[in-house]
């Protein structure tokens, strides 16, 4: 959790346990606990049964207009994000429930797709509700404060509805608005923007149709209807209580849930729906004991089997990385030994031992610091793709002073293919075994890429294209990419930092840039020296310097959706080395300040290289 992250749930933590500690001492505890107490069984499972068909009934809901998977998962979906509302802040329960869908979806379901779907449900919900509200204020007196914000939010949900099946009916016309705006004010920045805001409508477009629309508009219908009965039902169980005040209550208690105040909406909530409930004449240590009541049957039922089926997918996960470790060979020799028959294997079905006078158009740099489990089978594989694609190829391993086998692989690999070479330093980290791969190869085209293999070879072909057509740098991004064009598999909270990390490198170092960090970039052989040589930093944050040097140089840079998968193993230390990047990026422009006062001859001179 960042530093901010950390900070929002401070302050909400904090203000919700102001007003508990506010509403606990204006209302009797003992008196509200004994009501609590004294509560009618047979109307709290009532509740409760209703409660659940609600959630059921979402579950359903949202596969009227698209099925990224079954109902069981769309179930789950709903409590995954429920249960990030009850315990994130900001609302964030609706981003983990759009990454929990991609990810477990049909390759046509995108997490800004699915986002966008989200935020369509929410915006029924409201309106139903608001719906019911403005019913319930004409069927009862309610205290003035209490009108103008229901009457608020309701205009408020009336606005978004508009926009809503406007944007729907009006498809075509909105995607037309945001090609003329890109090619107004062009720029990566915006393309990406574009992107993804069509991603948002292909969300959205899925509600196109009177049929589908007016079906979902039922079912969001009925569990609101549902809703009511529950509140009802709840307050049954302790004091008499119409309809109508149901309806309100109903209303207050999600609509003082949307303001991001307090985590799940404790306090808020306690707060609002009291003072409602009194002024409709229910007793206050009554009212109090209806809202703990109600909110505690929500927030435990979201919670507790939103988190079971959380904790039960990580484990899930992490059991299958842990077998692969495991799998892994675990003796030095052991790795030696397979790796020699492997490579007896291949020789006899690709000629290896090329001249190494040949050409080289394809040099891939391998950075490798303590990657004895892991070289072996990305070189392997490296060296087959090669042979089979591009014959003319080298491979340098850069040693970043490993203090395992690393090396002693490396050196065996180049014994016995002469495409393969080899590099020692002393240990100073990924970025200056980078830069010493980079200036040494001698390809036409270089690439480096991460020791794990976490990028699929296959999209080595993607960057080539982009060097064919005039590229200067060509990038891998785990980010930028349509919705099943790649598949990108890594833990959530990897997601959120990687996030939180390129909205700093695009605030204080190179702008329209999605993902800095994919370990898999390609440049021209003539631009190597020119960034490569200006390169100073040697820990992680390096990639984001080559990029700010690129910029400086008027390069042309571009970013290519690749396939990535998180191996076990990483030497990634999420907070420190996170710390750290964001530490080197506040020095890149410092360091680099003479090249600044530079740029625009340097950009003349690349940009008159680039149209040659």
């Amino acid at each position: 959790m960042t530093r901010a992250s950390r900070l929002r749930v401070l302050i909400t933590t904090a203000i919700g346990a102001a007003l508990i500690y506010y509403v606990f001492r204006r209302i009797d505890i003992v008196l509200t606990l004994d009501a609590v107490a004294s509560a009618r069984l047979p109307y709290l499972l009532a509740g409760f049964a209703l409660m659940v068909a609600a959630y059921a009934v979402r579950a359903a809901r949202w596969l009227i207009w698209d099925r990224p998977f079954g109902y069981r998962d769309s179930l789950k979906a709903i409590l995954v994000g429920f249960m990030g509302n009850n315990l994130l802040p900001a609302r964030l329960g609706e981003f983990l429930r759009a990454d929990w869908t991609a990810a477990r979806s049909s390759a046509e379901f995108g997490r800004t797709s699915a986002l966008a779907s989200i935020a369509a449900e929410r915006i029924l919900d409201g309106m139903v509700l608001s719906a019911l509200a403005l019913i319930g204020l004409v069927l009862i007196e309610v205290d003035r404060v209490i009108v103008l914000s229901l009457v608020f939010v309701a205009a408020a949900f009336g606005c978004l509805t508009f926009a809503l099946i406007f944007t729907i009916a009006r498809d075509s016309t909105v995607r037309h608005t945001l090609d003329r705006l890109n090619r107004f004010f062009p720029g990566h920045l915006t393309q990406f923007g574009k992107t993804k805001a069509n991603f948002a409508l292909d969300g959205l477009a899925r509600l196109r149709g009177g049929f589908r629309l007016t079906v979902a508009i039922g079912a969001t219908a009925a569990i609101w209807g549902l809703e009511v009965a529950f509140y009802w039902a709840v307050g049954r169980a302790i004091s008499p209580i119409s309809i109508p005040t149901s309806i309100i209550f109903l209303a207050v208690v999600n609509f003082v849930s949307l303001f991001p105040f307090t985590i799940g909406g404790i306090g808020t909530i306690e707060g609002a729906a009291t003072a409602f409930l009194v002024t409709a004449g229910v007793s206050p240590h009554e009212a109090l004991a209806m809202v703990l009541v109600q909110h505690s049957f929500q927030f435990l039922f979201t919670t507790v089997l939103g988190a079971g089926v959380y904790v039960t997918d990580q484990r899930v996960r992490v059991r299958r990385s842990r077998d692969e470790v495991l799998a892994e060979p675990e003796s030095a020799e052991d790795v030696l030994q397979r790796t020699r028959l492997t490579l007896d294997s291949l020789r006899a079905t690709i000629a290896l031992e090329r001249p190494a006078d040949r050409p080289v158009l394809l040099s891939i740099v391998i950075p490798a610091y303590n990657e004895r489990n892991r070289l072996p089978r990305t070189l392997l594989e490296t060296i087959r793709w090669c042979n089979l694609n591009a014959p003319a190829y080298e491979i340098v391993v850069v040693d970043d002073g490993s203090t395992d086998d690393t090396l002693t692989i490396a050196e065996l690999l180049a014994d016995y293919d002469r495409n393969v070479r080899w590099l020692a330093c002393p240990h100073r980290g990924k970025g200056a075994a980078v830069r010493i791969g980079m200036l040494n190869a001698r390809g036409q085209y270089v690439l480096f890429m991460d020791a794990d293999g976490a990028t699929s070879l296959t999209d080595i072909q993607k960057l080539l294209t982009e060097m064919n057509n005039g590229r200067d740098v060509a990038i891998g991004s785990r980010v930028s990419q349509r919705p099943g064009e790649v598949t990108v598999e890594t833990s959530l909270h990897r997601k959120l930092i990687g996030r939180v990390f390129a909205f700093f490198v695009n605030l204080f170092a190179v702008s329209g840039i999605a993902d800095s960090q994919c370990g898999f970039k390609m440049f021209r052989r003539e631009i190597v020296k020119m960034v490569f040589s200006r390169q100073k930093l040697d820990g992680f944050a390096f990639d984001v310097e080559i990029l700010f040097i690129a910029r400086q140089l008027a390069l042309s840079v571009v970013e290519v959706p690749v396939n990535w998968q998180n191996q076990p193993g990483s030497k990634v230390r999420l907070v420190v080395d996170s710390i750290k990047m964001l530490s080197d990026l506040t020095r890149i422009r410092w360091s680099h300040r003479a090249d600044l006062a530079l740029a625009p001859r340097l950009g003349r001179t690349g940009a008159a290289r680039a149209q040659a």
